[in-house]
């Protein structure tokens, strides 16, 4: 397994992209699956500005480098592909685990899971893709201002070694990997939609300041939300431009 091990850094996505170039600068690329995990991030990121909050040693911090044969508009079939491997992983032990768009993890409401992926893309096509994941394995605590979080012991009441579940979920990955390309589109799309946190369910959302009731009822081909309300008016969202309430 290409897995490398850093006892502290402060953001696994900053120093693999750092590596990355650092590699094509001196001739000695970084392979595809190439994994860097650490035990503790001073500044670990989520999407936008988030951040990530994690006890030293307690949880999964990793991130991963692939290069997959995708036109840039088409990025998001990577981003489905990442997503369904997660819940392959964590529904060996949660089978109640659901994606929540666009790529956090849910089990019965709260976040156990945050993931995030940064392309690289060269003309219309992607590059590389560098994609980072923080799994709470073993954290019992939170932050009073992290909403819903939960993890694999408070879900279990187990502790689990968060070094033998990375090698399993890197594999996972790397076994995935075929499905990740245009000619899976349509059974992506299917498996991701069906596995979708408030699928199908009307909710209350924030979409543009106005509080609004509607249901998730497909993606478009950019991986946005695609949203009706009750009248049937569709809402077609970007990322934060739909907030559950």
């Amino acid at each position: 397994m290409l897995i490398q091990f850093i006892d502290n850094v402060q953001s696994t996505n900053k120093l693999l992209s750092e590596m990355v170039m650092n590699g094509h600068a001196s001739g000695s690329a970084i392979p595809p699956f190439f994994a860097l995990c650490t035990d503790h991030q001073t500044a670990g990121r989520g999407m936008g500005s988030n951040t990530w909050f994690s006890d030293r040693g307690r949880n999964i911090l990793a991130s991963f480098y692939f290069e997959p044969d995708l036109p840039a508009s088409r990025q998001f079939i990577f981003n489905q592909y990442f997503a369904l491997s997660t819940l392959v992983f964590l529904r060996k032990r949660l089978p109640n685990t659901l994606i929540k768009w666009p790529n956090d993890m849910y089990v019965e409401g709260k976040k156990i899971a945050g993931i995030l992926i940064e392309h690289a893309v060269t003309g219309d096509h992607l590059r590389h893709t560098i994609a980072g994941i923080g799994i709470n394995i073993n954290q019992d605590h939170f932050p009073d201002d992290i909403p819903h979080p939960t993890s694999l012991l408070l879900e279990t009441g187990n502790e689990s070694d968060p070094h033998t579940l990375l090698e399993e979920y890197w594999q996972i990955l790397h076994d995935q990997f075929p499905i990740c390309g245009l000619a899976h589109a349509d059974q992506l799309k299917a498996r991701y939609i069906s596995n979708l946190y408030l699928y199908n369910e009307y909710h209350d959302y924030n979409i543009q300041g106005i509080r609004t009731e509607a249901r998730i009822t497909d993606l478009d081909e950019y991986g946005r939300l695609v949203l009706h309300d009750r009248n049937g008016k569709q809402y077609v969202c970007g990322f934060k431009e739909a907030q559950p309430l």
